[in-house]
């Protein structure tokens, strides 16, 4: 059997997420996540995205989108900011309810990521109640690459071949997760 993924590169359309000079959150959670989708198509997995372009997909949408696939996982891609620009790392969110399926796949992905960007500090995974971790009915997790608020990640951030690290790092918890 083929597991089914749905990706989701957060914000979109007016709504950018963190902006900092020309880096904008959603451009980059967009290409990240693509390039998850497309590595994770070449892997076997069956992926959906809740958006592949530019545009507005509400929070409801995103949760609907998954709930009508129904698929092994849900994984929401971001970046974070803070207003203390010091502030750094990579972290990966649950909802406090979470299934197991749900935290094995947040510390796959977050064990691979550290493994992967050595120089980037572990923040780990977290509970949070996000909208799209709570009101998801399949396994789901929220993943912030790191910080756009702080200068050195944000640079990190904005190279392509970082982002497809981050998104390699990704599919490989994937991948340990469901054991492909």
């Amino acid at each position: 059997m083929n597991e089914k993924l749905v990706y989701d590169p957060g914000h979109g359309g007016p709504d950018d997420g963190a902006v900092y000079g020309a880096a904008e959150e959603d451009d980059l959670n967009l290409s990240i996540a693509n390039l998850c989708f497309y590595m994770s198509q070449l892997k076997g997995f069956k992926v959906d995205i809740t958006r592949d372009r530019d545009e507005k997909v509400e929070l409801w949408e995103r949760t609907d989108i998954s709930n009508d696939i129904r698929p092994d996982a849900f994984i929401s891609i971001h970046c974070d900011a803070f207003h203390k620009k010091t502030v750094n790392g990579m972290t990966v969110h649950v909802h406090p309810r979470a299934s197991k399926t749900s935290r094995r796949l947040a510390q796959n992905v977050m064990a691979s990521m550290a493994e992967t960007f050595q120089n980037l500090r572990n923040r780990g995974v977290k509970e949070s109640d996000f909208h799209v971790l709570r009101e998801t009915n399949e396994p789901a997790i929220l993943i912030e690459c790191g910080f756009l608020s702080n200068s050195k990640e944000r640079k990190f951030l904005q190279e392509p071949h970082n982002q497809h690290d981050m998104a390699g790092a990704i599919v490989r918890g994937v991948q340990k997760t469901f054991k492909k």
